[in-house]
């Protein structure tokens, strides 16, 4: 793939990235969550590393070792929607570019228990509370607003309709739709859609090579 000399946007301008699943336990031993595996969001933050930009990388808990610090790449772990929202926020100001790659799980217990539950009972109810949307927020208009806010879209079905929707309720720039396939796999494609009515497929590859399309894909627009 070439690489177009509009890639140095990217250099010294402030990115974060939100990648993994989260984790919302019920109790010390068990919790809620999703096949996330994390590697399409480190591939976008290593790749946007490489390419200049001063990187806050907020991680779920991922299988596997964490991606190797460096001078320009910062790694937070998280475990649940709540702390990485708080991460998030801490981080924000100053950032230009938001990546909400995470898969961030839409509700937790309403209540954490401090033991482990016994077996007991045949059925447990579980009260849920909805978890705060993490990229709505950032995507508010506000002195904080990074310049460009991306979402990601994982749909079973309609996947474009829903990844519109998503786009339009959210306030967002980008959203990149993805099926569920992509989930905790190695490789994946992707289309992204825009807010101006573009729409960019790339078609199933690696995440290492997907990452780099995709900041092509975003870096041949001048909003960046």
């Amino acid at each position: 793939m070439r690489v177009s000399k509009n890639f140095n946007n990217l250099r010294n301008k402030k990115v974060m990235i939100t990648a993994g699943p989260t984790r919302e336990h019920w109790d010390p031993i068990r919790f809620l969550s999703n096949g996330s595996s994390g590697q399409m969001g480190v591939a976008l933050a290593l790749e946007a590393a490489r390419l200049g930009a001063d990187v806050t990388l907020v991680l779920g808990p991922i299988p596997g070792s964490t991606p190797r610090r460096r001078k320009n790449l910062r790694v937070l772990r998280v475990v649940s929607a709540l702390d990485m929202e708080k991460k998030v926020q801490e981080s924000l100001p100053g950032t230009r570019v938001f990546v909400g790659s995470a898969a961030v799980a839409d509700y937790r217990p309403a209540v954490i228990l401090r033991q482990k539950i016994k077996e007991k009972a045949a059925v447990v109810n579980l009260e849920l509370a909805r978890n705060p949307d993490i990229i709505a927020k950032v995507a508010r208009r506000g002195p904080h607003r990074p310049s460009v806010v991306i979402g990601f879209a994982l749909e079973t079905q309609d996947v474009m309709e829903n990844a519109a929707e998503k786009l339009r309720n959210k306030g967002l720039d980008w959203v990149v739709a993805n099926r569920e396939t992509n989930l905790g796999a190695p490789e994946g494609s992707a289309t992204l859609l825009s807010r101006w009515n573009e729409r960019i497929h790339i078609g199933h590859m690696t995440k290492e090579r997907l990452a780099k399309h995709i900041w092509k894909a975003l870096l041949d627009r001048p909003a960046l």
